[in-house]
């Protein structure tokens, strides 16, 4: 099932829903979803694993999505 783009918080996504993060800060360039496991960062190329949460996602990981696109 294709995600749905919505314009809510981080908090508030539903499975199969994403966002883009306009604001500055941790998630500044890159788009944040919810899937079945758990919530990770993408941009159009490429995008992380799940985690449980976001903030168990690492900085690592966002700055190297954020470098792909």
């Amino acid at each position: 099932m294709p995600f749905k783009k919505v314009n809510k918080r981080i908090d508030q996504l539903q499975v199969n829903e994403m966002t883009w993060c306009r604001h500055s800060g941790r998630y500044k360039g890159v788009s944040i979803g919810r899937d079945r496991t758990g919530y990770f960062v993408c941009t159009h190329r490429a995008s992380s694993k799940s985690y449980s949460s976001p903030s168990k996602i690492p900085e690592s990981q966002i700055k190297w999505i954020r470098s792909t696109g």
